[in-house]
Parts: structure tokens; sequence; C-alpha cells
């Protein structure tokens, strides 16, 4: 598979895994019923080996399928769309079997109906917000988790009894409301995948200094001012590469949420507003120092922070909505209608998927 892939120099490495392991699949196939060591264009012009390999692939699921196919293209043709003229016979062969199979597939895409697994855990959008917002009402007024904590705190440092009034509502209410500013990242944003599990809250004069490498492959949350806010998208930091940095406003409502929770957490471990400007934004949920004499974890991974949201989900409204089906959920409901296609555009841009993407797999019905 070398010397195919070696003549298209502009792939990125794990598209090429990606080809060496399809091809790998496909060669091993056909190695348990014939005598083959590699497969090339003579193996492909044999109906024998190439019916082998069609059913192979055909066995796979429908998504999987045109991937597999593209690699057969890639031996026919390892400069893209250019075979040879000895080859262009059985390239447009393949050519056809690759438009066949990804109609086929977008046609059942079309029909976007929710799978038994989606229904049964879906969640109208309107029931989401509805649910932010009684998250809100609990917290900012029967609770009193509000802009005012920190002034409250920094008003009663030296008195004992309202300082440890304060410290006990945040210790008891912390990871509550961490939980709260997952959901409303992901609301009041058009809601990514789990890009803010590691975030970094930072300055942009700390942001400007960092080499250009790890502006490209992290989350930057960019905190100077407590009424606006921006975030970094880094272009290696998104399941789909972008061609630069993203950078998005944060909108008004969010910044407040996010300063409370800032203010929690720098009451909470005696942060100062330069020992907390360069730490991830959301933490384990782990036992707090003063109770367990450890040090707090801070930072997730994307499988922790998906586990976390949709144990939360689960525990207030009974269903196990995670990132990837919320996203599904906005989209259904965000397209209701026509909208512009600059419209499309910069919510696809935001959220990292294709126009292409948003129309065949994000808007599902009954």
């Amino acid at each position: 598979m070398e010397q195919y892939l070696i003549q298209r120099p502009q792939l990125k490495d794990n598209t090429k895994k990606a080809h060496e392991k399809r091809y790998n699949d496909m060669l091993n196939y056909l190695k348990e019923t014939n005598d083959i060591e590699k497969i090339n264009v003579d193996v492909l012009n044999n109906k024998k080996y190439s019916d082998l390999i069609k059913q192979y692939i055909d066995a796979k699921s429908l998504p999987s399928r045109c991937p597999y196919i593209s690699t057969i293209q890639l031996i026919i043709s390892p400069i893209k769309a250019k075979p040879e003229n000895k080859n262009l016979e059985l390239y447009e062969i393949w050519k056809k079997y690759f438009y066949e199979t990804d109609n086929q597939y977008r046609s059942k895409q079309a029909s976007q109906i929710k799978t038994e697994k989606q229904k049964k855990k879906w969640l109208e959008w309107e029931i989401i917000l509805k649910f932010r917002k009684n998250l809100e009402k609990e917290l900012r007024i029967k609770k009193k988790i509000n802009t005012k904590l920190k002034r409250k705190y920094i008003k009663n440092v030296d008195n004992i009894k309202q300082k440890a009034d304060l410290l006990k509502l945040i210790t008891d209410n912390f990871f509550q409301y961490q939980y709260y500013l997952m959901l409303c990242m992901h609301t009041y944003i058009y809601p990514v995948r789990t890009e803010y599990s590691e975030m970094v809250v930072c300055s942009w004069e700390y942001y400007r200094n960092l080499n250009h490498e790890e502006t490209h492959i992290n989350t930057y949350l960019i905190n100077d001012k407590r009424k606006t806010k921006r975030i970094v998208f880094g272009k290696n930091a998104r399941k789909n590469k972008m061609k630069e940095n993203l950078i998005i406003d944060v909108p008004k409502k969010l910044c407040v949420i996010i300063n409370t929770f800032i203010d929690m957490r720098n009451i909470l471990f005696k942060f100062t507003v330069k020992d907390g400007d360069t730490i991830p934004l959301f933490y384990k949920h782990t036992r707090f120092p003063t109770k367990s004499g450890n040090d707090l974890s801070y930072g997730m991974n994307a499988h922790l922070y998906s586990k976390n949201f949709i144990s939360f989900m689960d525990r207030n409204l009974g269903k196990k909505v995670g990132v990837s089906l919320l996203r599904t959920i906005y989209t259904s409901y965000y397209r209701r209608g026509e909208k512009t296609l600059e419209e499309k555009k910069r919510i696809c841009e935001i959220m990292n998927h294709s126009t292409n993407m948003q129309e065949m797999c994000y808007l599902k019905h009954d």
C-alpha cells in the first residue's frame, strides 16, 4: 500500500493509516481462501478476486462501504482521478460501484428516521431549554449563587461565620453548578462535541505568547474581561480539522454564568486571578481537598466529559442525552423551516461539520 500512498503526499497521516487498515482487511480476506500476497491492478482485473473483494465490502455496514471502495480506487489511480490509460476501464467500473453505493447510502440517510435507540433517549429542544431555565432559578434564586457571591465573600472575609456559610454554599453546589455550566455551554452556543473538556482559561496576553502548535491543538477561553469573552478553537483540536483557528464571541448571558463559576472556584481553592489564568475550566468530579486532604484534579478528557454530561442529564431528566445526541436534537429543532445559506454555514462552522453532513445526518424525525 505504501507505493500507492507515497504518490499522495497531501493526505493526512490518519487518512493514510485508514487506507492501510482497509487494504490489510481486504487482503487478509482474500488470503483466507486464495494464495494472494498483495492487491494490485492485476488482481483487480481478475473477476474472481474482484468479486470476492466486492463481496467483502458489501458485507460491511452501509456507511463503511465507500471508504473501502476509495482504497481500491487509490490502488487503481494513485494520482487522484488520473488513472493510466490501460487502467481507465477498471477505474470506471469501481467508480460506478462507488457512486451506486454512495447513492444507496444517501437515499437511506435522506429519510432521517430516528433509530429506536434515539427515540428512547430523545428530548425536544424546548424541554432542554426549560430544564436549563429551572436550573438557573434553583441556583440563582433559591440557593443565591450569582454574581454577588464574590462581593459577599470579600465583604465578609473577616466574619468567620459568614465566610464559613459561603464556603459551605459553594462546596455543596460546586459540581451541580459545573454541570449547569456545561449545559449552558452547549445551549447558549451552537452545540459542539467535547472540545470544552480540557478548555484552558487564559488571557489574550498569555494566548499570544503561545507557540503556533499550542494554539492549534487546544481550545482556549479568553477571560480578560467579565462582560466579554471569546473562545478559540484550535484548528487541529477538533474532530474535523479546520484551515485556521476559529474564534467566537461568548454570549453575554453565558459570560455571567462563567464568571460565577470562576468566582466559586477561586474562592474555594483560594486562587488569585493569575493562579486561575492558565488551567482548564472544568474539574473531575472528586472529593474536595478540605474533605479528603487530596488535591482536586482539574481538566477532563473527552470521554469523562461525555460520561459526566450523560449522567447529569439522566439524573435530572431520566434520559441519557449526550453531547452527540444534543447536536442532533438541536439541528432537528433549528432546521424547522427554511434558513439562509449563510446561517447554515455559520452554524456548521461552529458545530464542526459540513452543510452536507447536516443535511444527511442531523435532521431527524419520527
